[in-house]
């Protein structure tokens, strides 16, 4: 059995950061409505918190109890209660109970890719939004799609026949589940980047931290 206590760890610390930006103060121009929308507060959000803010701590359920199931390697009952917390915090429409805030990673990330594309689209926008929502947007559509492909292995786990069978599908679950928070270094250069196949939300919230900064926002 693999520990879990280090990954867990690491998500909560890299997730301090952004959790702080849900007290942004934003002007009002439309950009940087979309902007608010996004890191600071959406109209149907559990206590209208930011999407991206959302879509971190969904991750973190999904990404902590996709381990859980990898870690329960010969139960095959234990490792489907876990699959069950990853789905519903993916998407609660597709499990009704479980651990998570109940809005769904996969709709926190189409939030904030919706939001943020159309702040980058309006005549107004700066060429700083304008550079690093591209940045954004490409570690947001990573991250989600890496969980539509871990929602793929959850449903091979409660389809599978035993333990056995399943553990290779739990296996890539937590892989793909961590990938979407923190991205993967694909080409092996020592770094993660916004680009395809590579950065995750951490790294869409690096480059939005870019946008704010550059726009005057405060955290």
């Amino acid at each position: 059995m693999k520990p879990i206590t280090n990954l867990i760890q690491l998500f909560v610390t890299v997730g301090i950061a952004l959790f702080a930006s849900e007290t942004a103060v934003f002007a009002a121009s439309d950009v940087h409505k979309e902007i608010g929308y996004v890191v600071s507060s959406w109209e149907d959000t559990p206590s209208k918190q930011g999407l991206l803010p959302i879509a971190f701590k969904e991750s973190l359920v999904a990404a902590a109890h996709a381990s859980y199931s990898e870690n329960s390697a010969g139960n095959h009952r234990a490792m489907k209660t876990h699959v069950g917390h990853v789905r519903h915090a993916i998407d609660p429409t597709l499990e009704a109970g479980g651990p998570g805030m109940g809005y769904g990673l996969l709709k926190a990330i189409r939030g904030a890719i919706e939001h943020m594309a159309l702040a980058s689209e309006l005549s107004s926008a700066s060429e700083a939004v304008k550079t690093h929502s591209v940045h954004v947007l490409s570690a947001l559509n990573n991250a989600l799609e890496r969980t539509n492909l871990a929602l793929i292995e959850a449903d091979a786990i409660m389809a599978a026949s035993n333990a056995d069978d399943a553990l290779p599908h739990a296996v890539e679950m937590a892989k793909l589940t961590k990938a979407a928070f923190a991205g993967v270094d694909a080409n092996g250069d020592g770094k993660i980047s916004w680009e395809k196949g590579e950065g995750g939300l951490q790294v869409a919230d690096k480059h939005m931290g870019y946008i704010l900064d550059a726009e005057g926002l405060k955290r």
